[in-house]
Order: structure tokens, then C-alpha cells, then sequence
């Protein structure tokens, strides 16, 4: 356990010299700065909240996303490339052990930067209209666990295949994984008239990650209730996603010659 987590400070430590975190102030000073551009366009309509928060909630999915998929495919080869990675296993650690720590590091960043963007987000909206909503940090948390299963993916891809394609296998999983009944129903088989390709991604749905339990950007935009038990369920369902492609990159990586 010591061993992952100095791992996961190495790994934290390295993305931070490599100025991720810049992207996030940059994203965060935007998210500020949305709800008085919004609101100059409301006409002075009580809607503006609502946009500001869809949009805003919107920028912060595609930016965790697009960090997931360009951090959790290139952590592995980078190493690998830069041989980094052949100190760290020649000691008594388990290459297991090892993606576990590259992935508490880079997922540690993301959820860092997420949270603060969703906090940029809601301090925003209430220089406006003067309430604080903490369920903004209830989508956070939903794309936070999105996020985690994403770099988990792509790791386990860049185990087998180039940074790049791992990549894109991760971003072919988000779409068919995040593609709605209704999108299949009425878009693919219904409107489009492509019955076989609708009926070939729900059946793919049924074995890759359901990324559409994580997105709760409706029920907090437009203050539904959500249950309190919910949040827990979907951490649960995101770390046993997480734990089934971390072990089986470990078992890919445990064969591969270094």
C-alpha cells in the first residue's frame, strides 16, 4: 500500500510539472466569468441560472472527459518511453501495484481539478443570484466517477496498443457506453432507419460501462431530488468497473517484456 501511494504522489507531482493544472485555472477563470455573460444575454430573464448551470456543467463533463482520455493513455507508454519505468519495477513492487499508483495519481488530479471547476461554476452563479447550490458539486462527483472509469479504460488499452488508438477505443467506449435508449430508438432505428446498427449498440451497451448513471446534470440543474443512497451506488459501480480494467491491465502487463 505504501508503495502505490508513493507511487501516486510521483505520478500526481509529474502532472503538475507538466502544468496540467494550468488548462484548469484557465477553465475555471471561463466558468466564473459565464454566469455574467449569460445573464447579459437573459434580457433580464430568471432563466439565465438555469443556462449557466446546464452550460457550465456541460464544459466541465467535456473537459474531464477529454483530460481522462489524453492522461490515462499516455501514462504507462510515457514512462515506458522515457524509461522511468524500469527503476521503479526492478524494486519489490508488483506491476499491478504500479498501475494502481499511476492511476490513484492521475485520478487524484482530475478529481482536484473537477471539483474546483464545479466550485468556479457555482461561485459564479451566486455573484448573481445570490445562492450557493452544493447540489453543483453532486454532477461534480458524477463526472469525477466518469472520469475515473475512463482513465482506468484507457490505461488498460495502452497496455495493448499505442496512445493514440488506446484514445480512441477510450472514446468509442464514452460514446457507446453514454448513448441513450431514446438517441438508439428514435435517432438510429426510427429516424435514420439503421435497425441493424441500433440493435448491434444496445447490444454492445450491455458490456461496457452505463456512463449515463453518472451524468446528473438534469435532476441538479433544474433542483430535482436526488436520493442519498444514489451516490454511493455509483461510486460503488465505478470502482468495480475501475478494479476490472486495472486487473486486466495488470494481467496484460505482467506478460509484456520490459
Amino acid at each position: 500500500m505504501n508503495a502505490i501511494f508513493q507511487i501516486a504522489r510521483l505520478q500526481f507531482l509529474e502532472n503538475v510539472r507538466r502544468q496540467v493544472h494550468l488548462i484548469t485555472l484557465f477553465m475555471a477563470f471561463v466558468l466564473l466569468l459565464l454566469p455574467a455573460y449569460v445573464n447579459t444575454f437573459s434580457l433580464g430573464l430568471s432563466a439565465f441560472e438555469i443556462v449557466t448551470k446546464d452550460f457550465g456543467l456541460t464544459l466541465i463533463s467535456y473537459y474531464g472527459v477529454a483530460m481522462a482520455l489524453l492522461l490515462g493513455s499516455s501514462v504507462v507508454p510515457r514512462d515506458i518511453e522515457r524509461r522511468t519505468i524500469y527503476p521503479v519495477l526492478s524494486r519489490p513492487i508488483t506491476r499491478l501495484s504500479y498501475l494502481a499508483g499511476q492511476f490513484c495519481g492521475t485520478t487524484a488530479l482530475l478529481w482536484l481539478s473537477l471539483q474546483a471547476l464545479t466550485f468556479a461554476l457555482a461561485l459564479g452563479v451566486s455573484s448573481l443570484s445570490r445562492h450557493f447550490d452544493v447540489n453543483l458539486f453532486w454532477a461534480g462527483l458524477g463526472y469525477c466517477c466518469e472520469c475515473s472509469v475512463l482513465v482506468a479504460a484507457c490505461m488498460c488499452f495502452s497496455t495493448i496498443a499505442s496512445p493514440p488508438l488506446a484514445g480512441v477505443l477510450g472514446l468509442f467506449l464514452y460514446v457507446t457506453g453514454g448513448m441513450s435508449d431514446a438517441f438508439i430508438d428514435f435517432f438510429l432505428r426510427e429516424d435514420r432507419g439503421a435497425t441493424q446498427l441500433a440493435s448491434m449498440v444496445s447490444w454492445l451497451k450491455n458490456f461496457v460501462p452505463n456512463f449515463e448513471i453518472f451524468r446528473l446534470k438534469y435532476p441538479v440543474v433544474h433542483g430535482l431530488r436526488i436520493d442519498p443512497l444514489y451516490h454511493p451506488a455509483e461510486l460503488a459501480y465505478a470502482g468495480g468497473w475501475v478494479g476490472l480494467f486495472l486487473m486486466l491491465a495488470g494481467i496484460r502487463f505482467e506478460k509484456r517484456d520490459l
